[in-house]
């Protein structure tokens, strides 16, 4: 199984961050390779996204389920392939932390890397493919944030993502998306608090 998590702050509070994130309207053109995405209700969703690695090209539909809305700390849903055979789950969780009480650097969690250097290699490449093919929002420059002050109110996002190919080429797909896995969840929880913290700047 692929999986990724990454956490990071944002001074934005955690009442307007649950109120972006809630609503998969608001964040869905953030998901890498977004095409489209369809309600069917405030649970069920189809999702469509591709991916463009020349004779790689891949359109691919899922089936999205929210199986947890507790509000303003976590969401929590289901990923069904409906034209590959692909499970998988994902979860934000929201918190007010202290300024002081934790590490504010970006935390980034995946399962250790393989030693091997064409794997190596084969992982740079999707990296430098994703920043290609990044836009449509504005990029969070973390670096470039005004630091808290001691014992601000900090909100702490957690995205965390899980996929599990199915079939003969199960093997084959699990390696081929385990490199994209961190990437896309930095870059999605980075978006979106790009964007809220733009909204805050106007408000």
């Amino acid at each position: 199984m692929a999986e990724a998590e990454y956490t990071t702050t944002t001074r934005v509070p955690i009442g307007a961050v649950w109120d972006f994130v809630q609503d998969m309207d608001h964040w869905g053109r953030f998901v890498t390779g977004y095409q489209k995405h369809e309600k069917h209700d405030d649970k069920h969703s189809t999702w469509t996204l591709k991916g463009d690695v020349g004779v790689l090209s891949r359109t691919l539909t899922f089936q999205v389920e929210i199986v947890e809305w507790s509000g303003p700390n976590r969401v929590a849903f289901t990923l069904t392939g409906a034209n590959e055979p692909m499970q998988g789950e994902g979860t934000f969780n929201m918190e007010t932390v202290r300024e002081e009480s934790f590490d504010s650097r970006p935390v980034a969690q995946t399962p250790a890397p393989r030693k091997n250097p064409l794997f190596r290699l084969f992982e740079a490449f999707w990296r430098w493919l994703l920043g290609r093919a990044g836009g449509g929002a504005p990029r969070r420059d973390a670096a470039a944030a005004t630091p808290a002050a001691s014992g601000d109110t900090l909100t702490r996002l957690r995205f965390q993502l899980r996929l599990q190919p199915g079939g003969p080429m199960a093997p084959m797909v699990d390696a081929m998306i385990r490199p994209l896995m961190l990437p896309a969840a930095e870059d999605l929880a980075n978006r979106i608090l790009a964007q809220l913290e733009a909204n805050e700047g106007r408000s």
